[in-house]
C-alpha cells in the first residue's frame, strides 16, 4: 500500500492542508511544533479511529487532537494498494 494523498480538514492545529505524496521515498520535515507528528496520528486515526480513554494519560487522544478552530475531524487519505487498486478513505470523527 502506498498512500498518494492526504487531505486534512481539521486535525489538531492543521487545517485545510493537503499533501501529494511522491511514490517512491517521502521525507516529512520542519520545525519543532510544525505539525509533523500531528500528521502522522492524523493518518493513523485515518485508519484506527481515537480514544477517549485516557489510559493513564492526563488528556486523551480525542482530546489532545482536538481541532483548534472547533470544527470535527475530517479529512480523506487516497492510497494505492499493491494490486493497483485505488481507495480514497473520507474520515470524520471516528473515536472508540
Amino acid at each position: 500500500m502506498k498512500i498518494e494523498n492526504i487531505k486534512i480538514n481539521s486535525f489538531g492545529t492543521l487545517e485545510n492542508k493537503e499533501i501529494n505524496l511522491d511514490k517512491n521515498v517521502n521525507i516529512i520535515y520542519g520545525k519543532n511544533e510544525s505539525g509533523k507528528s500531528t500528521l502522522l496520528t492524523y493518518i493513523k486515526t485515518a485508519f484506527y479511529g481515537i480514544s477517549k480513554n485516557k489510559n493513564g494519560k492526563q488528556i486523551s487522544d480525542f482530546d489532545k487532537y482536538k481541532p483548534w478552530s472547533g470544527e470535527e475531524f475530517s479529512g480523506k487519505i487516497k492510497y494505492i494498494l499493491d494490486d493497483g487498486y485505488s481507495i480514497q478513505l473520507s474520515y470524520v470523527a471516528n473515536y472508540f
